[in-house]
């Protein structure tokens, strides 16, 4: 679902070139076209008209060419603790593409890993994302490349405005950039020149570019883009009854949280409430593609064909309460295609020997009795597709031709470090002037009290608190404010204003608060963000958080997670007046490698926070994580760390011991102490789709030394987990109650 996703999301050192003939500057005047200010330099003007040219009259002397293709897809569960590999797919396939027939996909390998998948498992077949035969076809735009893999070709060539459409001027604004030496196969040097598209509006319909241009023959060597703004108030939940019911993620262009298929009726009132219902309920999604860049290749010295595609995105929960709230890392996910030309055919010759001369032949040659066929013939069209898939499918995912996963080899077709360098490209590619406005997507978004659900609580200082957020982007920028106003008083509300700033490497937050939080300042008891429903008999005490934070974060798919929070805050206890100020930092690193089939896998986590003012103190906490493969799927997961306070500590910053189950499990009640030493060992045993635990814990106070024992159920990989537990205690009276405890567990390094 989320591939599909964002393959919808995409609908909606050198020597210059710098024969400029005009500048932005120009562009401020009266104007009676847009199209006639598109070019601001000449150098740009004659690349993109001769790319235009060259692509209406290019490779006519094709008729049909096969080839390998590869592709592999991978998404990562990233928590704060470690990384998961989510889904992993690959996939190797025969194409012969036809210029007038269509292509015929042979299937040679297909593998599929994700958590939900047990051995010997038929799903573990991947049928692939459906770019095999578009990205072969050396036609195609590959600005609607990714786009067309969502199903609807028509509609996605139709929906994306193309940079190299015929009315793309209305669109873009184009300006050429370097020129660099790029050496062929053979030896030879060719140069190129990149050509920047600058979308005049921000829309999910148009792209920011930079097209490399061989400046002789006009062809493109590469191109790279992105959507010009993040998928974000277009997305949304919706409740569906066609054949039955269903949850999708729907995409508009127009904001208005359904998708723009016009075979759909449109939906009845139950499906509009529920609908609306879902999403006050559930955190907003955005999709950010960060980079999709398409190579060519010239083969045989003569013809310019596809070579690879690479693309790159991640998902992020949006959350509301951004000051207080833990930090979401990014799902990075990943996708990469190759194709090795075995054979071209050129017009008017004769096929290879061994090649199959038409897609009937290709057919006919390359099925076997039993093997599954997905299309047909007669009735496909040329850029519509025939899949062969062989019977045996089990051998399918034994194949020596499928490549490693991209969660052990992030290798692919373009380097990490220019691939990485491409996406701040693009990212620093703005908008440009004189844009349809109808195109343009809002800068605001509004969810009012009403239907932000999730932002609903009750407590006994505001009473029903109701919520609600508005969200003004600015680009790659962009300010969030979240408040909730109580019921109970007039009193000046709990309210986060975020600003955000996301590059490719990394995130930066600045926010300002008032938040309510539970907890006596000078007691022991709760903390944190108050609950969706708590009472007076929950917590003794609560007390208003005022001040300014500064997170700095890794951008999304870097397993090595390391961030930086600066803040300064004032606590102010309702009803006593007790005041607390501090300011303070904390760094956190959360390392991991290996992970994936068997494989030796580790880790850890490391956190430092310290704050000055009122209860100067220092917290530190290391642990270190061993998952060790035993054979036949099982695995022993080692676990050691300690944890500290130092200084003169209120209540709050003191270690939770006990009910938290973080350390130490199967006890009641919940103690606070300055210094722990724990240990764990889990031995895992994979049973189809979950996996069965049996654990011990141990935890020295250094008084007392705790212990707990049980077995639990693993799911997905360790993000949900639950164990029954049985504490032991031997030592001081005190310390937590020992009893037998069903525990619930989320993020968990094993």
């Amino acid at each position: 679902m989320i591939l599909a996703l964002i393959l919808t999301a995409t609908l909606h050192g050198s020597t210059g070139a710098q024969e400029r003939g005009s500048s932005p500057d120009t562009l401020s005047g009266a104007r009676s076209d847009p199209a006639d200010h598109a070019y601001l330099d000449e150098t740009a003007r004659r690349l993109v008209l001769g790319v235009k040219a060259a692509r209406d009259t290019a490779r006519l002397g094709i008729d049909s060419y096969t080839g390998l293709a590869r592709e592999r897809v991978n998404f990562q569960a990233p928590a704060l603790r470690r990384d998961r590999p989510w889904v992993n797919g690959e996939r190797v396939t025969r194409i012969r593409w036809s210029r007038s027939e269509p292509s015929v996909v042979h299937v040679l390998g297909s593998r599929l890993r994700h958590p939900g998948i047990g051995p010997n498992d038929r799903r573990q077949f991947f049928p692939g994302v459906g770019l095999e035969h578009r990205a072969a076809n050396p036609l195609w735009d590959p600005f609607v490349l990714g786009a067309s893999t969502a199903g609807e070709t028509d509609d996605a060539a139709t929906a994306v405005r193309s940079p190299l459409a015929a009315n793309a001027e209305r669109y873009y604004q184009y300006r050429s950039g370097d020129t660099i030496s790029v050496r062929l196969a053979d030896g030879r040097s060719i140069e190129v020149v990149a050509v920047t598209v600058i979308p005049r509006v921000r829309s999910i319909r148009l792209v920011s570019a930079i097209m490399w241009v061989d400046r002789e023959s006009f062809n493109l060597v590469r191109v790279a883009s992105r959507p010009a703004k993040r998928v974000d108030s277009e997305m949304s939940w919706q409740l569906r009854h066609d054949d039955g019911w269903s949850l999708v993620l729907a995409i508009s262009a127009d904001g208005d949280g359904t998708d723009q298929d016009s075979t759909r009726s449109r939906p009845g009132i139950f499906e509009r409430v529920m609908s609306g219902a879902i999403n006050g309920l559930v955190a907003p999604l955005e999709l950010d593609i960060s980079v999709i860049v398409v190579e060519y290749g010239l083969w045989e010295l003569e013809h310019w064909l596809p070579r690879s595609v690479a693309l790159e995105a991640h998902v992020t929960v949006r959350v509301d309460d951004v000051a207080d709230a833990d930090v979401v890392p990014d799902m990075p996910i990943a996708f990469d295609w190759t194709l090795e030309v075995e054979d071209i055919r050129e017009r008017g010759t004769e096929a290879s020997a061994g090649t199959p001369a038409t897609a009937a032949e290709a057919l006919e040659l390359w099925r076997l009795p039993g093997d599954s066929i997905e299309g047909d013939l007669e009735s496909a069209d040329p850029d519509e597709a025939v899949t062969i898939t062989p019977e045996d499918r089990a051998a399918l995912t034994e194949s020596a031709l499928l490549p490693p996963t991209m969660w052990d080899d992030r290798r692919g077709p373009v380097d990490a470090a220019l691939l990485e360098g491409i996406a701040s490209d693009l990212a620093a590619i703005e908008t440009g002037e004189g844009g349809p406005a109808e195109e343009e997507a809002s800068p605001w978004f509004l969810e009012p009290p009403v239907k932000t659900l999730r932002l609903v609580r009750y407590n006994p200082v505001e009473g029903v608190s109701l919520g609600t957020r508005l969200l003004r982007d600015l680009g790659r920028s962009r300010v969030l404010l979240t408040t909730r106003f109580g019921t109970r008083s007039l009193d000046i509300p709990d309210v986060d204003l975020t600003f955000q700033r996301d590059r490719p490497g990394h995130r930066l937050w600045m926010s300002f608060y008032r938040d309510l939080r539970s907890g006596e300042l000078d007691g022991g008891g709760g903390g944190g963000k108050p609950g969706v429903f708590l009472t007076e008999a929950d917590s003794s005490a609560f007390h208003w958080s005022t001040g300014a934070s500064l997170r700095i974060l890794p951008g999304g798919g870097r397993r090595n997670w390391l961030s930086l929070t600066v803040f300064g805050e004032r606590d102010t206890e309702i009803g006593t007046g007790v005041q607390r100020d501090r300011l303070g930092a904390a760094v956190g690193w959360r390392p991991w490698w290996g992970g994936r089939d068997g494989t030796l896998a580790g880790g850890g986590r490391a956190l430092v926070r310290g704050s000055m003012g009122d209860n100067p103190h220092v917290k530190a906490i290391a642990e270190a994580v061993l998952v060790v493969p035993l054979g036949g799927g099982r695995s022993l997961g080692m676990q050691g760390g300690t944890a500290a306070v130092w200084g003169d500590p209120a209540p709050l910053d003191l270690l939770n011991l006990g009910s938290s189950a973080n350390w130490l499990r199967g006890h009641r009640n919940s103690v606070r102490l300055d210094r722990v030493w724990g240990a764990r060992l889990d031995l895992q045993q994979p049973v189809r789709f979950l996996r069965a635990s049996v654990f011990a814990d141990w935890v020295s106070t250094g008084d007392d030394d705790l212990y707990a024992a049980g077995v639990g159920l693993v799911f997905m990989d360790g993000i949900v987990r639950l164990d029954v537990a049985r504490g032991f205690r031997f030592g001081r009276i005190g310390r937590p109650d020992a009893v037998l405890r069903l525990h619930l567990l989320g993020d968990t390094f094993f």
